[in-house]
């Protein structure tokens, strides 16, 4: 019983550059990889800075074990938090727009 080929001995067409390929399929998913982070990166900053804020804060089980919950200290800090991470997602889309 033979198992699948070596990769080593198979034989590429000619004509065939399958190191550039590879090479470009590579950098496409390292590309595709870095916008979802990037996305994800920014819609988490987004709902860190905007939800705070909204009614829905406040009607949920934290506020009735935590005074400090309503706080607006404790707002700014979770807003605060959601600023600082988009202005990372967005210098990282800076980045990879320059590559």
């Amino acid at each position: 019983m033979s198992g699948p080929p070596d990769p080593v001995s198979v034989e590429q067409p000619a004509g065939s550059q399958p190191a550039a390929t590879s090479g470009r399929q590579r950098r496409r998913v390292r590309l595709f990889g870095g916008l979802v982070m990037v996305a994800a990166g920014f819609l988490a900053g987004l709902v860190l800075l905007i939800y705070p804020w909204l009614q829905w804060w406040d009607d949920n089980l934290f506020s009735a074990w935590l005074p400090l919950w309503n706080s607006g200290y404790l707002r700014g800090a979770v807003a605060g938090l959601g600023a600082v991470n988009l202005a990372l997602s967005l210098s990282s889309m800076m980045r990879i727009r320059r590559r």
